[in-house]
């Protein structure tokens, strides 16, 4: 492949790591073209596409795959933007055309990977873990002599998830009495570990590319300063710095693994150890990935290389850059509790500094206008509701 050619990309979409995704290739003179999961997808909007499609039979599996294999001839390299496209991806990479690329974890640590209790089985020997327990005792007060307070129960993966929710936190002896009660057939989809306490602003997250050989070529450090949900949800407000102790870890994980291609890693610092703890690997693009392109770290683009085997050249990261997800973390610091006037005063207090929002780019500026619809009216729903009842 010579350098001055640039096969296109077909992005696998959802959400904003589909629309990162977009934006960070369209950066890079790359033409994109997408498949959607939902039809009213923010996505569908970009002007940055040159062609889409949305997944619509009752069977997305076997449709996406489908879809993949009819796809223009010409050269194209694929970019999934969930853990749901990179699994079926590496289960049906068999069946994809000879002129599609795609870079994706070897074998089967994909899925090892989106299985918690694999995950943590995986990971011991080269992070520091918080404390786990991977199969759940069938009683409450075994797993109290296991674990101390407070525990977070998680499901194993989305595709296992029992719960109903993403997971579920315990601080009380009661809380646990509780939850065993309810969920006492589902023990099985579950793995426990300890919360490792402390603020939002003590998570950071490194969005990073390995290539074919488990060499870290690309990496974004971040701190999380407020979730959405808050404490145990998705980045809402962040600022960029770079942090080699968690770089040290992720660099040591992926050469041990073998990994390639791009991965999420998230950790937790814990105040009364000292040192940071590892919490979970997802095995693609991470949701902020147009975060990391802003900040002169374009993990799209590297895993794009990998893929076709480009030269990718890091560059260094700029720090002290906000990331903000608006409308979402204003709702999650009202849930949290904090006043009109705190909220007002943290955004006041960085306004200085450069500013990423989620959904909003002067040069493809339909998205944000299409989620700002669609968040209005829910909120206008949701009011005429309240209004109705009283």
């Amino acid at each position: 492949m010579t350098l001055d050619y640039k096969p296109s990309a077909l992005v696998l979409a959802t959400g904003p790591n589909g629309l990162g995704a977009i934006r960070s290739l369209a950066l890079e003179g790359v033409v994109v073209d997408v498949i959607a999961n939902r039809q009213h997808d923010p996505v569908l909007a970009s002007r940055l596409i040159r062609r889409s499609t949305c997944l619509s039979s009752s069977d997305h599996e076997q449709e996406l795959i489908h879809l993949i294999a009819q796809w223009q001839m010409e050269d194209f390299v694929i970019i999934p933007c969930s853990d749901w496209y990179v699994d079926v991806l590496v289960r049906h990479q068999h069946m994809l055309p000879n002129h599609a690329k795609v870079v994706l974890p070897a074998d089967d640590l994909s899925s090892k990977l989106i299985d918690k209790r694999e995950e943590v089985n995986l990971i011991a020997n080269y992070a520091n873990l918080p404390k786990s327990v991977t199969q759940l005792p069938t009683h409450a007060n075994e797993l109290l002599t296991q674990l101390t307070l407070p525990i977070i129960i998680k499901p194993r993966s989305n595709e296992l998830n029992k719960l109903g929710r993403k997971n579920l936190q315990l601080y009380t002896q009661e809380q646990v009495i509780v939850f065993y009660q309810q969920f006492s057939d589902v023990l099985d989809y579950c793995i426990a570990q300890e919360i490792i306490e402390g603020e939002d602003s003590n998570l950071w997250v490194c969005n990073c590319t390995f290539d074919m050989e488990g060499n870290l070529i690309n990496r974004f450090t971040f701190q999380r300063l407020q979730l959405a949900p808050p404490h145990f949800g998705v980045t809402s407000y962040a600022v960029s710095q770079e942090n080699t102790d968690i770089i040290a870890q992720v660099k040591k994980v992926g050469k041990a693994l073998n990994y390639r291609g791009p991965a999420m890693f998230e950790f937790k610092y814990c105040n009364a150890r000292k040192r940071y703890f590892y919490i979970e690997v997802n095995p693609r693009l991470g949701l902020c990935n147009y975060f990391d392109t802003r900040c002169g770290k374009n993990n799209v683009y590297a895993t794009y290389c990998v893929a076709t085997g480009l030269p990718f050249e890091e560059q260094p990261q700029r720090n002290n850059i906000m990331f903000v997800s608006l409308f979402e973390d204003i709702y999650s610091r009202r849930k949290d509790g904090q006043s009109i006037v705190q909220i007002l005063t943290t955004y006041i207090k960085n306004m200085l500094k450069p500013h990423y929002f989620i959904y909003f780019a002067f040069r493809d500026p339909a998205p944000w206008w299409h989620m700002t619809s669609a968040q209005s009216k829910a909120i206008l729903s949701n009011l005429f509701k309240k209004l109705r009842v009283r």
